[in-house]
């Protein structure tokens, strides 16, 4: 009797569907609800954006010229052609764990200091392939960035990294390979 009587209710003669207008109500004060939900959720990014701790990982295409995005399949074929220096920008102990086939490691997050990368044994003229761990991962941007401004003249970064570079299947190493 209850369910008898609290469904009656919803259909009770002059009751019909709601109006359009309290139907833009509703959806609206969901959107604010969701919009406060989500500004309080993520407030210390909000903060840290506003504080420009961010900008390191945005850059301008023509304040770093030489430095281009590429795809896995774009990275496969200039691994196939033998046409690129790979280079890991993870740790050493994740390049340890597994790499690349052939490529070096220049551990970016542990040497910041372009000095102390070894960056001088390296023709300017090359085509360098760099990448870290995957698109969550910014080292690989910041390396790029460094060679940039030491004159590098033909950087690609292969964003998908090391995740996307593995779970496509393509060659890999635990040995000091580098070609």
């Amino acid at each position: 009797m209850f369910v008898r009587n609290t469904f009656s209710r919803w259909i009770q003669p002059g009751s019909g569907p709601l109006s359009l207008k309290k139907m833009i109500l509703r959806v609206a004060l969901i959107l604010f609800f969701s919009s406060l939900i989500g500004l309080g959720t993520n407030i210390s990014l909000i903060k840290m954006f506003f504080q420009g701790e961010f900008q390191h990982g945005f850059f301008s295409s023509e304040e770093y010229s030489a430095i281009v995005f590429i795809t896995l399949g774009e990275a496969e074929e200039l691994f196939a052609a033998g046409e690129a220096l790979f280079i890991d920008s993870r740790t050493v102990k994740d390049f340890k764990e597994g790499h690349v086939f052939g490529a070096v490691n220049i551990p970016f997050e542990e040497k910041r200091e372009g000095d102390e990368l070894g960056l001088e044994s390296y023709p300017l003229e090359g085509v360098y392939v760099i990448y870290c761990d995957g698109s969550e991962c910014q080292s690989s941007v910041e390396l790029a960035k460094l060679l940039d401004i030491r004159g590098f003249q033909d950087i690609r970064v292969f964003f998908g990294g090391w995740e996307e570079w593995v779970r496509a299947g393509l060659p890999v190493s635990r040995n000091d390979d580098s070609r």
